[in-house]
């Protein structure tokens, strides 16, 4: 897994890095960025709250609304990468630069939560 992780990982540092806001980003692009991080951050917090309340029950796997709840995060980035397209096909650049840095924002997201429900799942 540390396999897949770590170049993940380099290639969304380096997406971070090319499509970072600046000093002064638009508001279209500031609310882009919002957008996009908002969502997937409320789900990886719930589906943590699920899994410490599952813990505290004295259960020790991965509770089925965690996991469901990581799926939708990774639902949530799988449309943004849409929106994104269309937005550059739309030919809105400052947008879609926007939604591709929450992109990446999201992702390190979903990887830190990956790694708390593994393992407050104990595996």
């Amino acid at each position: 897994m540390v396999n897949f992780i770590i170049p993940l990982m380099i290639i969304v540092g380096i997406l971070a890095w090319v499509l970072r806001p600046g000093k002064r980003p638009t508001t279209a692009r500031t609310v882009a960025i919002l957008a996009t991080v908002i969502p997937p951050v409320l789900v990886a917090i719930a589906a943590i709250v699920f899994q410490l309340l599952h813990n505290a029950a004295g259960k020790t796997w991965v509770s089925d609304i965690s996991n469901t709840c990581f799926i939708v995060g990774l639902g949530l980035i799988g449309v943004a990468i849409l929106a994104s397209a269309g937005f550059a096909i739309a030919r809105k650049g400052e947008v879609a630069k926007g939604i591709g840095f929450g992109i990446c924002i999201a992702v390190v997201v979903s990887i830190i939560e990956f790694a708390l429900l593994e393992g407050l799942a104990g595996v």
